[in-house]
């Protein structure tokens, strides 16, 4: 089992997604990418923090690769747009590839630039490409909000 880290705006969106892929095994929502150790959601999105909202991603490599997760992560959200996915706006929902080694990294750098080359609309993916660091697991509330919503609806 190995596990990867994806900021694709709000981890909500992203963790519904990334939790359908075949050979995924778990998702958790959390922060990484800030500089005060563990954030809460109010000062993550206020932009104090320096956090992005970020999904933990354990899965199974016989079945799904990294570089199949680093192209879903480019068709879940618009990488094209800085700090802003949707309605939300700020430096917490940045869109980020956080690799672990640097055969991610390489990876995570062919896949953008072939998503710039590739998408229709030709625009540059402004995603960063960054060392994983610390991630702090986020509120129980935000663990699979999206789920837990619709269910509520039944």
């Amino acid at each position: 089992m190995k596990e990867a880290y994806f900021a694709a705006g709000s981890f909500w969106e992203a963790q519904l997604s990334l939790d359908a892929i075949i050979g995924v095994i778990s998702t958790t929502v959390g922060y990484m990418g800030g500089f005060i150790p563990y954030p809460n959601y109010k000062d993550v999105i206020s932009g104090k923090t320096g956090h992005a909202q970020t999904v933990k991603v354990l899965y199974d490599e016989d079945i799904v690769s990294y570089l199949d997760l680093v192209n879903c992560f480019f068709e879940i959200h618009d990488p094209t747009t800085l700090n802003k996915q949707g309605p939300d706006e700020g430096t917490a929902f940045r869109s980020i590839l956080f690799y672990q080694t640097e055969e991610e990294k390489q990876i995570a750098q062919r896949a953008k630039f072939l998503y710039t080359f590739f998408n229709p609309m030709r625009k540059k993916a402004v995603s960063q490409i960054c060392k994983a660091g610390c991630f702090y697991q986020a509120e129980d509330v935000h663990q699979h909000f999206i789920e837990r919503q619709w269910f509520k609806l039944m």
